[in-house]
């Protein structure tokens, strides 16, 4: 099956030639895929195509002049900004040029997958296929399933991803995903942190005993200030008690700073970021905003950057979102590049264990309902089960 599913997709259309396009084009064109490449702007389409780094890739990969050139794309892909409008928008314009037998997805990180379906005129064919940035080196693709996605364009969609060796989990259609929901927290605490008074090596320090393969304020600038926003956001809407957007992330926002695509985030150059020299006019930002100017010692910094993650995961296992605690910490693991010592959040939580955490949380609690213990967490202490295990065994 898995097989056939395979041959099927031999051409894919890509809609939106920017950072993801080129990089979904590129993984495409790897494995031998035909690539039809369109762009509002032909030129981007063009430079795009130019920046793929294998010749053999590169000449199969062509730019599309309109929708029509995508007639013969078993799949189509859109990667246009992140905005439902716009979205929505491309995906109504592209339905009537496809054949009878493709499917349509969208790489979305943010926008709800039943939403967008509503532009569609056959919402069974279309889903999510949520790549990750840098694509070409982290494998994980979220295949995003709706209530209208029927099994074949899911199967279609899981064996795509397959052949282009990438690293598919399937999930249900819900606010974040898996990846963006457990980084969000990780995310938005790194800001509150740096507010609360923690220093910048600190948290470098903290995420890379961790295994997190980039400094904290970097991971803003790879995925871009917008799009951090805008998947905070949708968080928050989702779960306002508990997440909320950040006042820095938004002050960065407000001043023009778009990230490493731009230029412009809290580093202004990839080197800057490895070496950890922030920008200037960025520290300022941050000095205004700080509420205390306390010092917070290593051990409490790591514990406030990955507890409201580790309860974010068990509460997505409370729900059934995924299967088992290894899902979660494949998807961090390819989604993230996660490295040693742990490679995953529920490795480092059992190196410390349920009921040592349950006490760590108490003095945390003041700062939010992100620091709640969980059902899962509290049943992994009474019962002396690894953290994870979604219902404690009998006697």
């Amino acid at each position: 099956m898995a097989t056939e599913n395979y041959a099927l997709i031999r051409t894919v259309g890509i809609i939106g030639a920017g950072a993801m396009g080129r990089g979904i084009a590129e993984v495409c064109a790897a494995t031998g895929l035909h690539v039809r490449l369109l762009d509002e702007c032909r030129q981007v389409a063009s430079t795009a195509v130019q920046r793929i780094k294998s010749a053999d890739a590169n000449a199969l990969v062509r730019v599309a002049s309109c929708e029509s050139d995508l007639s013969d794309a078993d799949l189509v892909i859109e990667a246009v900004p992140e905005e439902l409008a716009i979205k929505t928008s491309v995906l109504a314009r592209i339905e009537p040029h496809l054949s009878d037998h493709a499917i349509v997805a969208s790489n979305s990180s943010s926008l709800s997958i039943t939403q967008l379906s509503t532009s569609l005129r056959l919402p069974a064919r279309f889903c999510g296929l949520h790549f990750c940035h840098p694509v070409e080196q982290r494998p994980l693709v979220e295949v995003v399933q709706t209530e209208s996605t029927d099994a074949k364009t899911m199967a279609l969609a899981d064996s795509f991803a397959k052949s282009i060796g990438m690293s598919p989990v399937i999930v249900k259609d819900s606010p974040g995903f898996l990846l963006n929901r457990l980084l969000v927290p990780y995310m938005n605490e790194t800001l509150e942190l740096l507010l609360h008074g923690a220093s910048i090596e600190s948290l470098d320090r903290a995420a890379k005993t961790f295994g997190m393969p980039i400094r904290p304020l970097a991971l803003f600038d790879e995925f871009g200030i917008d799009v951090a926003l805008a998947v905070g956001r949708s968080l928050f809407v989702a779960f306002p008690e508990r997440i909320a957007p950040s006042e820095l992330l938004i002050a960065m926002y407000k001043s023009g700073r778009r990230g490493r695509k731009a230029g412009d985030g809290f580093y202004h150059t990839p080197e800057d970021a490895t070496f950890g020299r922030l920008d200037p006019d960025v520290q300022a930002l941050i000095g205004s905003r700080r509420r205390s100017e306390g010092r917070l010692d290593a051990d409490t910094v790591a514990l406030r950057l990955f507890l409201p993650t580790l309860l974010e995961a068990t509460r997505m296992l409370e729900e059934q979102l995924v299967d088992d605690s290894q899902t979660i910490d494949r998807v961090l693991r390819d989604g993230l590049g996660l490295q040693p010592p742990y490679r995953g959040l529920f490795p480092w939580a059992n190196a410390i264990g349920a009921a040592p955490l349950l006490e760590r949380l108490k003095p945390l609690r003041t700062l939010g309902e992100h620091f709640a213990p969980t059902s899962l967490l509290r049943a992994a202490a009474d019962h002396h089960l690894p953290i994870g295990t979604r219902r404690p065994m009998a006697g």
